[in-house]
């Protein structure tokens, strides 16, 4: 099977990560599936931004969570540190337009940042998120991804219709596979270096499907080809789905 491309905070690679313009050339490159983080500013608004500080991708400094909206979109979210003044007119964009641009043309994997998960599910940044999606119609095209196990459960409990899936860097195969049952996933998304035959059969068995991250060495697919994946999140969507289309 040639597994889907994930395109990993958008076509990141070549455009500042989770940014609009990032978004955009993983659509023009043909992404079928657009991953991205959200978090919650001070006053409890989803924005996509991937670290818990606005340090290393914008012009600014400080925590998100002690951030405003308004404090937020006034920075540029350009990535100077790697693209200079080049997109320098990129903003943080808010969780709502990213739904919007990708809404009918790719299927949103929004990640639920540990950081931004608190006491509170109700009220939290699950119900936030969850109400977003389904405010923007995408119900069916959206997937709430997380490593917070939490975060998950109450995704489960707040809207059962949205599929799931549990990210993992480092666990045994037969917890990570139970932590995803619980929480109801459909996907499990380990990272490459978990990949093993083991893992590969007992998803199966479990009917849960396989994805994996961060892949942006085209000759790395060869390998990952027996692990039958269903997805592949990469930096460079572009080349990586040039790459399947030739072995295909």
């Amino acid at each position: 099977m040639t597994p889907l491309v994930i395109a990993h905070r958008g076509d990141s690679a070549h455009r500042p990560e989770n940014t609009k313009v990032a978004f955009v050339s993983a659509l023009e490159v043909g992404a079928e599936l657009v991953e991205f983080d959200v978090q919650l500013t001070r006053d409890g608004e989803p924005v996509v931004l991937h670290d818990a500080a606005v340090d290393r991708t914008t012009d600014g400094h400080g925590r998100l969570a002690d951030l405003t909206l308004r404090e937020v979109r006034a920075l540029s979210a350009g990535y100077p540190a790697r693209f200079g003044s080049a997109y320098a007119g990129e903003k943080v964009p808010t969780l709502a337009e990213v739904l919007a641009l990708l809404r009918g043309r790719a299927r949103a994997l929004i990640e639920i940042k540990a950081e931004s998960v608190g006491a509170d599910g109700r009220d939290g940044v699950e119900a936030i998120t969850v109400a977003a999606v389904r405010k923007a119609g995408v119900e069916d095209g959206a997937a709430l991804i997380s490593f917070d196990h939490r975060a998950l459960l109450r995704c489960r409990e707040l809207a059962p219709e949205i599929v799931r899936g549990h990210l993992f860097l480092r666990a045994a195969v037969g917890e990570a596979l139970a932590l995803s049952r619980e929480a109801g996933c459909e996907i499990v998304l380990p990272e490459k270096g978990m990949l093993s035959d083991e893992m590969r059969e007992r998803a199966r068995e479990a009917g849960l499907k396989l994805a994996t991250w961060v892949v942006d060495d085209e000759a790395e697919l060869p390998g990952l080809a027996r692990f039958e994946l269903y997805g592949i999140g990469t930096n460079r969507p572009g080349p990586m789905l040039e790459a399947l289309r030739e072995t295909a």
